[in-house]
């Protein structure tokens, strides 16, 4: 496998471990400083609506792409500085604004779309770039079992320690791009149309159905998730640790599965049948009021939740053309992250009259896009 595909692999995990840990400690922080469930809610919204922005802005920079990473990289670590010395709300806030933190717990930073792109460059043996996906899935979900774990491990609410771990790791993010050498992006990337009709169609139809999932992703995002355990069963920071252990366990794992089930089924079958499966789990996981099935049916959904997403890398970095890829990965980052922006404010909303409705109307937005990816584009054999 390449050299370059594997430290991009590291910086992938570096990322996670910083935005997961964030994710499940940030509803515990606020709650000390005395933030409602729909106050943390609305910090979390408005973390994804300026992480958005942040994503619009930086695409369009007309910079290399090494360049752009060690800037952002740059910026995370100002960011994660400001969190550390400030400690408090407003703290957070500022880092916010400054670094373009997203609480949701996924990594949907610009870093991605130009990572993707090289990583797809390296090869266009179908088998191997399925690989290479994989293993960059691999890596982010498994640190997000590290740093769930470290959370568990804490055993206190040490912000102070969490802070600071984040901020090392966003340091050695930027020392491993700096012996990186990335493929030039052709010039209509930086933040122009793509040239071709057919291919911007194609984008469009996708930035649609991959708007309906970040719409129900955005409900049940880690965050959401950490503060709806946190409200519903009083958990603590140390139990939501190792709550989220299992999960990114369960889903690192299960995400290596994803490359041997597309070779078997294809890539489009592998994303619809695997997410469909997830859908029916995360819709049962308030049915029952007891803490361990809740969590029963959370780690069973995240047994194929995240299957979908090597496969989805790779559908993407085949179907379009190399030469408009970093574009359609910016575009569709773009609408992921921004159709996540109303799910924390919708979430608190239900946490406040009906908490088991952040499971049900996530689960049946999401079954709804399988379904429509399903029909559009089932006749795709790769």
């Amino acid at each position: 496998m390449h050299r370059g595909s594997i430290l991009l692999s590291v910086t992938k995990s570096i990322r996670s471990f910083i935005f997961v840990s964030l994710a499940i400690s940030v509803p515990f922080f606020l709650a000390a400083h005395g933030y409602s469930p729909l106050d943390t809610s609305i910090v979390i919204f408005a973390s994804i609506g300026i992480s958005t922005a942040f994503l619009y802005t930086y695409t369009a920079l007309q910079w290399r792409t090494k360049t752009r990473l060690l800037f952002l990289s740059s910026v995370l670590i100002a960011a994660m500085i400001i969190l550390f010395l400030g400690r408090s709300p407003l703290a957070l806030i500022s880092a916010i604004v400054v670094g373009g933190l997203s609480l949701g717990g996924r990594d949907y930073s610009v870093n991605q779309s130009l990572e993707q792109f090289t990583i797809s460059s390296y090869s266009e043996n179908q088998k191997e770039k399925n690989a290479m996906f994989t293993l960059y899935n691999f890596a982010s979900y498994g640190s997000g079992a590290i740093a769930s774990y470290f959370l568990f491990t804490l055993g206190t609410n040490n912000f102070t320690l969490i802070f600071l771990v984040d901020l090392v790791l966003a340091a050695v993010q930027i020392v491993l791009y700096i012996p990186l050498n990335f493929p030039d992006v052709a010039r209509h990337e930086k933040g122009k149309a793509i040239p071709d009709p057919a291919v911007r169609s194609d984008v469009r139809r996708l930035m649609v159905l991959f708007s309906a999932d970040s719409l129900g992703g955005g409900l049940v995002n880690t965050a959401v998730i950490s503060l709806w355990f946190e409200q519903v069963y009083h958990i603590t920071l140390s139990q939501a640790g190792l709550i989220f252990i299992a999960v990114n366990i369960i889903t690192a794992l299960s995400v290596m599965g994803s490359g041997y089930i597309s070779g078997r089924i294809g890539l489009v079958r592998t994303m619809v049948y695997t997410h469909l499966v997830s859908n029916v789990m995360l819709f049962l996981v308030p049915v029952f009021h007891i803490l361990a099935v809740s969590e029963i049916f959370l780690f069973l959904r995240q047994s194929t939740s995240q299957m979908d997403v090597p496969a989805r890398d790779s559908f993407v970095n085949t179907r379009i053309p190399r030469d408009s890829r970093v574009s359609a990965n910016s575009s569709f980052l773009a609408v992921r992250n921004g159709f996540q922006i109303p799910g924390p404010g919708i979430a608190g909303v239900f946490m406040e009259f009906f908490p088991q409705g952040v499971f049900f109307s996530a689960a049946l937005v999401k079954i709804a896009y399988d379904l429509a990816f399903y029909m559009g584009y089932r006749d795709y054999r790769i």
